[in-house]
């Protein structure tokens, strides 16, 4: 049997681990991308609205935070109208 044969488990389970990999690497990235932003917009907030006594405006903070939260429902929606109207 070739070595790259279809029929050969191997090969699948090359094919299935680099498959797996690739797609883990890049949610790696993903969120990596999405924890960085958020904390450097945290950053931004804090320290271009603090004043010389150190007075925070924390509303601005909760927005900050609000828009990662929301887009984190609206994926998690998403997922579950996807998952339950798949048919396998």
């Amino acid at each position: 049997m070739p070595e790259d044969s279809p029929k050969n488990p191997a090969t699948i389970a090359d094919n299935v681990g680099d498959n797996v990999g690739d797609v883990a690497g890049m949610s790696a990235d993903l969120f990596g991308s999405f924890a960085e932003s958020t904390c450097a917009a945290l950053v931004i907030s804090c320290s271009s609205l603090s004043t010389l006594e150190g007075v925070y405006n924390f509303s601005t903070i909760i927005f900050v935070l609000c828009i990662p939260a929301i887009g984190i429902l609206v994926s998690l929606v998403t997922s579950a109208f996807i998952t339950e109207g798949s048919e396998v």
